[in-house]
């Protein structure tokens, strides 16, 4: 009997007020909280969580072939960045010809292109070309490469840094002061074996540069047959210049059609957490397209939930009806949007055309809501979401939502689950429209401050979609 009476009283000591599982605080930050995984989220009930497709542009594609290097195909294997200092977009791409080029253009509204004549590589006699690396003579093979600027880097000859596929199973570290000039290799140590698509970012949370690799990766089936699938890789490094090992980060799993795998991973932080988007390549139909991936420490990555194309393969007779590869884009938010950059082709893995289009591949754009990855959506039937315990960083709390014909409030809840005075259902003042950044209120003026208080949020919803939510000073 007094073991039973001990066994009840440990298992009500895990739970708390609310009714759901005690849970140490988790301190957010002035970070938005987004609905990517479940972490912020205890409970939620007549509320669904809908991942949100990027909206293609409709005068797709932005970049075409139109040189005599780009005649076999262009593609984002590369990157594409807005400039705050110049008020440019700038983005480098892969032409394909008899050999692999990296190309730079430049555009005013991130629409209509440039390719300007930079005269810094040969071609067929001339440097009249927006060649920047690569080339015949000297030989270096370029496929999959990512760019990064970093204009702060005191060092001025580093403020672009580029890491290549350069054949040979081995990445190279490029600088340049410009992003048109480079230098490199500048990496040491022993090569890492990795395949041709790469990429990287700079990870703030670690300190580090991060790279982005591409290997087979060989297991046994259940009969004992090895297999081998294209998968994903990721290797760290202080300096740009040294790099640890690789570990895996990507793999194709027991949840997947059985002959997927990974052609790409591309990434950038986002808030409090790691964004990236990796291409899955299903053998069985040989097309290709983008699902949508996150990491909280950037080191273990995980695929959303459901597993769905997060950037879908265009209809037949479209530019990326066959595949489509998400750009190694930094982070571009322009105008309540994130601006994603993507490459398409008609044809599939196997070479077969989608269709006739007018363009058999191209460099396309998509816009996202800003936050809008995923919603916590409510309809005619009111619904709720509970956070799990939060160590309020200021006593404003804002959310990024929609519901323009419905409504959202917010409950607060101290550490025990009680409704926190003044700011309970009954006082608080219900959010309606469309905003990206707009406060909850209540009803009393002279609520409780929040700040600093570990605290829950039970959000009540109807007719609403709820991207984000944060705190703020005032």
């Amino acid at each position: 009997m007094r073991k039973q009476v001990f066994l009840i009283a440990a298992l009500l000591a895990c739970f708390d007020g609310t009714g759901t599982r005690a849970e140490e605080p988790l301190r957010v930050g002035r970070f938005r909280q987004l609905f990517v995984d479940d972490l912020v989220i205890a409970a939620r009930s007549n509320v669904e969580l809908d991942l949100h497709q990027p909206v293609k542009y409709t005068g797709n594609p932005v970049l075409v072939p139109e040189r005599p290097w780009e005649a076999g195909s262009v593609a984002i294997y590369g990157t594409a960045i807005y400039d705050p200092g110049e008020r440019r977009f700038k983005m480098w791409y892969r032409a394909l010809e008899d050999t692999c080029y990296v190309c730079y253009a430049t555009s005013k509204d991130g629409i209509h292109w440039e390719k300007p004549a930079l005269n810094v590589k040969p071609y067929r006699g001339s440097t009249a070309n927006n060649i920047v690396l690569g080339g015949r003579e000297p030989k270096f093979y370029i496929d999959g490469f990512a760019v990064l600027h970093e204009p702060d880097d005191p060092d001025p000859r580093r403020r672009y840094k580029m890491l290549t596929y350069n054949g040979h199973r081995r990445f190279a570290a490029m600088t340049s002061p410009d992003g048109v000039h480079w230098e490199g290799p500048i990496n040491r140590g022993e090569p890492i074996d990795t395949g041709d698509v790469i990429s990287m970012y700079r990870d703030p949370g670690l300190g580090r540069y991060v790279a982005l690799l591409k290997r087979r990766h060989v297991h046994r089936d259940d009969a004992g047959k090895e297999v081998r699938k294209r998968a994903r890789l990721i290797s760290w490094s202080d300096d740009f210049v040294t790099w640890s090992l690789a570990e895996w980060a990507l793999v194709p799993d027991e949840k997947d059609p059985p002959s997927t795998e990974f052609y790409s991973h591309v990434a950038y932080p986002y808030e409090d957490m790691r964004i990236g988007y990796v291409t899955a390549f299903v053998k069985a139909t040989e097309r290709i397209d983008t699902q949508l991936c996150y990491s909280r420490d950037g080191r273990a990555w995980h695929r959303y939930r459901e597993r769905i194309p997060f950037l879908p393969n265009g209809p037949d007779g479209r530019f990326d009806a066959g595949m489509l590869i998400a750009g190694a884009s930094g982070l571009i938010v322009r105008d309540g949007r994130i601006w994603i950059y993507y490459g398409g082709y008609n044809n599939d893995h196997a070479g077969r055309q989608r269709g006739k289009p007018a363009h058999p591949c191209g460099i396309g754009l998509a816009h996202l809501r800003l936050d809008g990855f995923v919603s916590a959506d409510a309809g005619r039937e009111a619904g709720t979401l509970l956070t799990r315990p939060l160590i309020a960083s200021g006593n404003v709390l804002r959310i990024n939502a929609q519901a323009p014909n419905g409504h959202i409030r917010a409950e607060l809840l101290d550490a025990d689950g009680a409704p926190i005075a003044g700011r309970d259902l009954a006082s608080a003042i219900a959010f309606t429209g469309d905003s990206l950044d707009a406060p909850l209120t209540w009803k009393s003026p002279t609520a409780a401050p929040i700040a600093d208080r570990t605290i829950r949020i039970r959000f009540h919803l109807k007719d609403a979609k709820l991207y984000s939510f944060w705190f703020s000073a005032e």
